[in-house]
């Protein structure tokens, strides 16, 4: 469900069509969810964070949420079983896809324009707006957590509305909690939300929504579909509608058109298509039944081209690992449609390091991933080339390069290695650091040998959740090329190992933990990719937020360790974020983040393919399935938020130090600036290790000359900065010490900005809460010396101080009453 399917929710709670009962009455039961329509609900409503795809990775205060309702649903006697959807069903095309990111791209792009202009408030109101864009990694985040919680969790086929009603009728489940598409699907209520304070269930039942709406079931099934709340896009003109009321303006049009499909056949593109095949998949839809078996639903009497609304069939046991989490959707969505669709990145899209990266640079991966999954497929898959069409040029298609891939697994197959030959591996240290532990394992050439264990006849199948998981990431490495054919490590591989044991000497032989470790990979894949340099890859404008400080020596340092932060993760507080936004940033973050998608991608093919060659043993718990997904690396995708800190740092750093002020004011809600800072000087640390360990022949001289040139650089800022850690905490200065600072920065407003009144009345009316003043003061001072915009994306109410929701660049004059001339300070 989107914002549009959300709209119908609105429209039954503001409308009373809903019931109200207490929770007591669901003791002892079991709800299905929808796993992805709870989700949007999170991100649209109550303590959302608007600044989602500002920021990128998920939400800070997602988690906590999740556990306040599962802890709900346990104090209430509640079992939950959360849905996830599974393929997308052939009602969902290319040209809805590509409709809904345009959408969604414009408004990014209008709330960067309002940000870079001052406007700090309106911009957030304007980021809250795509806070469901392209949130595929959040969805595979929630599903693992979820897992690791304890509470059951599922990938339907297609629709996670259908495989629930499906349960409901079967007794499964006791009651579903969803949207509009469990009522289409054959459901007779549903639950809309549970209020765990008050203790109350808000519901729905299909027989108040046709009193309501005063229509029958065929007519409520149309007006659901046109208005958007379900499976199928919204009806173009009714767009224009005000979303609650739309499923209105739909019932409207449904009961004036007497011929409902001549009305839809004289509408611009393939709606008239559309609809019908949304309407045959509520018909006929496929579902995993409880005896493991998929199932097309009243199959006598489905058509014979059922493909045409379903999309092509894959095998049982594919759906079986889909539904346990083995794999997300995706791969299996562009075998299926033939069809890789690239829709635009959160910062809009318009750079071309991005376009080249998702044109070129990855679709060898990608072609690898499609072609390991149809390699156990029928001949028809392994046949069939799959197209590659991007969003700036929809007219043009460009073949993926599966059909040139012969034998996909060739260099692979030789890893089929057992418990009992792990053990004999002793360079490998802790198994918990994966990645690491893999490349490790290989440090010596008797220890490679003992991997090389191609499968036979007499083969031993492996059967726990460890092997599986080691068998897998030694052949996705062996399929990047960190590994020999031999099992001995590559060039590549000695530097990759030589950068975690960096990181492990610099932490006293502790492990080195799941994020460094995979923050160091992902620099090694930028790398390769040409992606980790100093290079200015996005203009200014539209791209602000790059480094403000220093010379043009300076600012290229900045830039690139800046971007190694961006492959790590920022401690904050359970809360929507406040502080200053970078688009330059975001735009390399994508980038990162679509190497990390795919290289997750492969990893899940891998783990298909060793699963559906017959490596393993078929008796394995369903439980077993799901938490191999779990323990894979690159689950979860990192924020700009440590980025965002270490460049503010580093421009501060760059300033005389006189004139050096703390950040801590910028990000209020950062839990550890110091342990952040020493865990980025770590890493980058690491990198830097692992690139002077490389050879010549995969890194260049003048690729290490930059990398060291920025060591040094970095070095010695630290070493001259020498801050105490007290100038990392809260600001405390008097007013008096903050009073030469704040003429300084405002004489220099005071030549280029107008005078604002409003604010300097508002600074003489809180004359009295002297020390708030103190730090919000001293706040806005550094604010200013820093050109950037405070945002704040937690509601009023619910903020842990009382800090400005946004405090934009353009109102400057505050302390002086002198009007200056017209201007505007640039944004981070």
């Amino acid at each position: 469900m989107g914002p549009n399917g959300f709209a119908f929710k609105t429209w039954a709670l503001t409308e009373n069509v809903a019931h109200n009962s207490p929770t007591e009455q669901f003791s002892g039961k079991t709800i299905g969810i929808d796993a992805e329509e709870y989700l949007h609900s999170l991100l649209i409503t109550g303590n959302r964070e608007p600044l989602l795809p500002a920021l990128g990775g998920k939400p800070f205060c997602l988690f906590r949420r999740v556990d306040e309702d599962i802890e709900g649903y346990k104090a209430a006697g509640i079992t939950p079983f959360f849905i996830f959807n599974g393929l997308d069903l052939a009602c969902r095309d290319r040209n809805s896809i590509l409709s809904e990111s345009r959408r969604a791209s414009n408004v990014l792009n209008e709330a960067w324009q309002i940000y870079d202009i001052g406007r700090g408030e309106e911009a957030v109101l304007q980021f809250g707006r795509a806070c469901t864009y392209r949130i595929y990694h959040i969805v595979r985040s929630l599903q693992i957590h979820l897992h690791s919680k304890g509470v059951q969790v599922m990938t339907a086929p297609y629709s996670a509305a259908a495989q629930l009603a499906y349960f409901d009728r079967e007794g499964v489940v006791d009651a579903i909690q969803g949207s509009a598409s469990c009522l289409l699907f054959g459901a007779d209520r549903v639950i809309l939300n549970i209020d765990w304070d008050k203790e109350s269930v808000a519901w729905l039942s299909l027989p108040s929504c046709l009193t309501k709406l005063e229509c029958n079931r065929e007519q409520f099934t149309n007006a659901c579909l046109l208005s958007g709340a379900s499976i199928l896009p919204i009806l173009p003109e009714l767009e224009a509608e005000n979303a609650p009321t739309r499923i209105l303006a739909a019932r409207n049009l449904v009961k004036v058109q007497f011929d409902l499909d001549l009305s839809l056949r004289g509408k611009e593109g393939n709606y008239h298509d559309l609809y019908y095949k949304a309407r045959f998949a509520l018909k006929h839809p496929v579902v995993l039944t409880t005896a493991y078996e998929i199932e097309l639903l009243n199959g006598k009497e489905a058509p014979s081209d059922a493909h045409a609304f379903i999309g092509q069939r894959l095998p049982n046991e594919l759906y079986f690992y889909l539904s346990r989490g083995v794999t997300g959707p995706r791969v299996l969505n562009w075998r299926t449609r033939m069809e890789v669709l690239e829709t635009p990145p959160l910062d809009g899209g318009d750079s071309t390091p991005y376009k080249d990266l998702v044109q070129t640079k990855l679709r060898p991966l990608r072609a690898q991933a499609v072609a390991l999954l149809a390699q156990s497929l029928s001949r028809y898959y392994q046949k069939q080339e799959v197209k590659l069409l991007c969003w700036w040029h929809e007219l043009s298609t460009t073949p993926l390069g599966t059909s040139d891939i012969a034998e996909p697994t060739k260099s692979t197959d030789s890893w089929h290695v057992t418990s009992a030959q792990l053990a004999q591996l002793k360079s490998g240290g802790s198994t918990s650091t994966t990645l690491a532990y893999a490349m490790n394992s290989l440090a010596t050439d008797a220890e490679a040998k003992i991997t090389v264990t191609p499968r036979n006849n007499g083969t031993t199948q492996l059967h726990d959740v460890g092997e599986l998981r080691t068998n897998i990431v030694w052949r996705f490495l062996h399929d990047r090329g960190y590994i020999n054919s031999d099992h001995t490590l590559s060039a590549w591989g000695k530097a990759l190992r030589a950068a975690f044991n960096r990181a492990l000497s610099t932490d006293g032989g502790a492990p080195v933990g799941t994020e460094l470790e995979e923050a160091i990979f992902m620099a090694f894949e930028l790398l390769r990719l040409g992606l980790l340099d100093r290079r200015v890859m996005f203009p200014v404008p539209p791209y602000s937020g790059g480094p403000i400080r220093g010379t043009d020596h300076d600012k290229a340092q900045i830039l690139l360790v800046s971007r190694v932060a961006c492959l790590g993760f920022l401690q904050h507080k359970s809360i929507g974020y406040t502080g200053p936004l970078s688009r330059n940033l975001l735009a390399y973050h994508q980038c990162t983040a679509a190497v990390r998608g795919a290289l997750r991608d492969l990893l899940e093919m891998h783990a298909c393919h060793l699963l559906l060659s017959g490596a393993v043993d078929r008796n394995l718990d369903n439980h077993d399935y799901t938490e191999v997904a779990a323990s894979l690396p690159l689950v979860d995708e990192p924020d700009i938020g440590l980025a965002l800190i270490v460049k503010c740092h580093l421009d501060e750093l760059c300033q005389p130090s006189e004139k050096r002020v703390t950040i801590s004011g910028w990000f209020p809600h950062a839990v550890d600036i110091k342990g952040d800072l020493k865990k980025c000087w770590k890493l980058w640390d690491a990198i830097n290790a692992g690139i002077r360990a490389a050879d010549s022949g995969i890194v260049n001289i003048e690729t290490k000359k930059t990398f060291q040139t920025a060591d040094t650089w970095l070095k010695e800022k630290l070493e001259e900065a020498d801050v105490p850690d007290e100038k990392l905490g809260t600001p405390t200065a008097p007013l008096v010490q903050l009073w030469p600072l704040i003429m300084e920065v405002t004489g220099e407003w005071r030549r280029k900005a107008d005078r604002n009144l409003v604010l300097l009345e508002q600074f003489c009316q809180n004359a009295k809460r002297l020390q708030e003043l103190n730090e919000d003061l001293f706040r806005r001072a550094t604010q200013g010396r820093n050109d950037s915009v405070l945002v704040h994306s937690t509601p009023i109410e619910d903020r842990e101080e009382d800090v400005p929701v946004a405090f934009a660049p353009k109102v400057q004059q505050y302390f002086y009453p002198i009007r200056g001339k017209k201007g505007r300070a640039k944004s981070i």
